[in-house]
């Protein structure tokens, strides 16, 4: 858009550059561009109270240096402008407590909440002297998609620890990050025939998963509709109704109300008998993996993950297209935030030799953290962060040979650790051949599907089993399910392709067994310890004590992947939070501001 000259005062504070406009005359048009690149943002009108007509309006903006968005922080209503400073208003308006660093909003800014002393804007917070101007905000700003700061920084390179242990805050969480989200619920595969069920976490909510007799997979509030009384008390099974406990009253496998006792005799005529069905939430099964939600609002599940998708089919096709899961899911109780462990599965990478060291000890590992995967040394791990701005994420390990780069493969000879040599040339022609270019030489892939589902692509060899067996790759996929602000419940589900051989999926499933999973020898044990470490240290510590999580690992010294063949923001960095940064940006764009 071609920048337009505005009459606009400007003055800085703490590093940001701040800029207002006097009267209506002197605003910005809709997506004006203030002359050197810092735009106005996309503003509309809101003059109500004192602002309509006569008295002018003082439209604040903030933006940070290097930065090429402003957002409007707050209005402000008098006879001309502040004369106090950048930071505090003397006479009768807004008094601004925190800056509104330059960044996206969902759908546009909503006044969230009025009181007589703040006015809540989604992600900052404005307040006005005792007695002063009572109304609305004088302009409303519609910004882009992105993320809003909630104890998180502009870059979003550090958060406010209460994040991980206020129970008030999952409370937030589960109102604006589940509510709205897709979550995964498990798979297709584990509700095969009519009144199979298992029960799961839906956000706050409990759910039966249950396909109805005719052949629909629904998620259905484990709740009687009458008493609230939990209907389905065990984990799986399978039934053609779901029974009240208490008294009586009974549901079809479809959610709908099938018996009430004494009805004719009991009730009056009009009774709801429709009204009082089970609440039912969305779902969508893609590949076999189950996805619920609870917004009739939200967007379908294809335009949910949007660029993740791509990353998931290239993983699932790699091992042949069709998968199958062993068995119900491994579960287990972990102290710890549920987002402590969904950012290691982000992208954290920086932790392997010094959490899992007795790995290398072991010999799982040689020299170099990829010599174990080719039996050999003179390899080396290159890792590649992808980052979309939905959250979701993927880190992929590529095994190379010591001095080479990804752009030094073969395309013509690709290889899949993990999988029999003898099936490569089958595993390729599978795939499409960016999916090649992706999956080939990738010794490990992890990553998040926003907000708390995580999934591990990996080859072990044989320190984790017997003495002759081969190399072998596994995938598992994880939901950390929040129980409260300091308790999350992991649930482990293994899958393994159906190409292979019986033989070889009994392997694959072995090894997950022994490496991650709830009772593995290695890895989830050392993480776990250090999850309740940091849950420890964080509930012990005092209010502002010791600082804020850092989040800067990598910052600004990634190198852009050339020519990757996936979509997504996708850098060359071994050691980086960037896929971190990504999850916590989407995060703080749902949550807002810290109460």
């Amino acid at each position: 858009m071609r920048p337009v000259r505005v009459p606009a005062r400007v003055g800085s504070w703490r590093g940001s550059l701040l800029t207002w406009w006097n009267g209506p005359a002197a605003r910005p048009r809709r997506g004006a561009r203030v002359r050197g690149g810092r735009p106005a943002g996309s503003v509309r009108d809101v003059c109500c109270g004192p602002c309509a007509p006569k008295s002018p309006c003082v439209a604040w903006y903030c933006c940070q240096p290097r930065s090429s968005v402003c957002a409007t922080v707050t209005a402000y209503t008098g006879a001309g402008p502040p004369t106090s400073g950048l930071h505090g208003l003397a006479g009768p308006g807004f008094l601004v407590r925190q800056w509104f660093f330059p960044t996206w909003l969902p759908g546009g800014a909503r006044v969230s909440a009025v009181s007589s002393h703040a006015v809540a804007l989604r992600g900052f917070r404005c307040w006005w002297p005792q007695n002063a101007w009572r109304g609305s905000l004088c302009r409303e700003t519609a910004l882009k998609e992105g993320s809003l700061p909630f104890g998180v920084d502009s870059s979003v390179h550090t958060i406010d620890r209460r994040a991980f242990i206020d129970n008030s805050v999952l409370d937030i969480e589960f109102d604006r990050v589940f509510h709205p989200s897709w979550q995964f619920l498990g798979f297709a595969g584990e509700v095969r025939e009519p009144g199979d069920y298992v029960v799961r976490m839906l956000g706050r909510d409990e759910v039966v998963v249950i396909r109805g007799e005719d052949g629909e997979v629904r998620a259905l509030h484990n709740s009687c509709t009458h008493r609230g009384t939990r209907l389905c008390r065990a984990s799986l099974g399978n039934t053609a109704h779901l029974r009240c406990s208490y008294h009586g009253w009974t549901f079809a496998n479809d959610g709908r109300l099938a018996g009430v006792p004494a009805l004719r005799s009991g009730y009056p005529p009009d009774f709801d008998h429709a009204g009082h069905d089970l609440p039912a939430a969305r779902v969508t099964s893609r590949r076999g993996f189950l996805f619920a939600t609870w917004d009739p609002h939200a967007p379908d599940l294809a335009e949910y993950l949007g660029e993740i998708a791509w990353y998931l089919d290239a993983l699932l096709d790699c091992g042949g297209g069709e998968w199958e899961v062993c068995g119900p899911p491994q579960r287990v109780r972990a102290k710890g935030n549920w987002k402590i462990p969904t950012d290691n599965f982000a992208g954290d990478g920086y932790h392997m030799r010094t959490t899992h060291q007795i790995a290398l000890d072991q010999g799982i590992y040689g020299d170099t953290l990829a010599d174990g995967t080719r039996g050999r040394a003179g390899t080396d791990l290159t890792a590649v962060n992808i980052a979309t701005p939905a959250g979701h994420s993927v880190r992929a390990g590529y095994v190379i040979d010591s001095g080479h780069s990804l752009e030094d493969r073969d395309p013509a000879a690709p290889q899949f650790p993990g999988y029999p040599p003898e099936r490569w040339a089958e595993l390729a022609a599978a795939q499409t051949p960016e999916q090649v270019r992706f999956t080939s030489h990738c010794e490990v892939a992890h990553g998040v599907v926003f907000p708390n589902t995580a999934f591990l692509s990996v080859a072990h060899d044989r320190a984790v089993g017997e003495e002759s067996d081969p190399l072998t790759r596994y995938l598992v996929v994880r939901s950390h399910v929040p129980v409260s602000a300091r308790e999350t419940e992991c649930l482990y589900w293994t899958l393994v392709p159906t190409a292979m051989d019986p033989q070889w999926r009994r392997r694959s499933y072995r090894f997950q067994a022994r490496t991650q999973s709830a009772g593995g020898i290695l890895f989830e044990m050392d993480d776990f310890e250090n999850f309740a470490r940091i849950d420890d240290a964080l509930a012990r510590s005092a209010p502002g004590r010791g600082g804020p999580v850092d989040l800067t690992l990598g910052a600004g010294l990634g190198t852009p992947a050339r020519d990757f063949p996936g979509p997504g923001r996708a850098e060359v960095a071994t050691l980086s939070e960037h896929n971190q940064r990504a999850f916590y940006r989407r995060w703080s764009a749902l949550v807002g501001e810290l109460p």
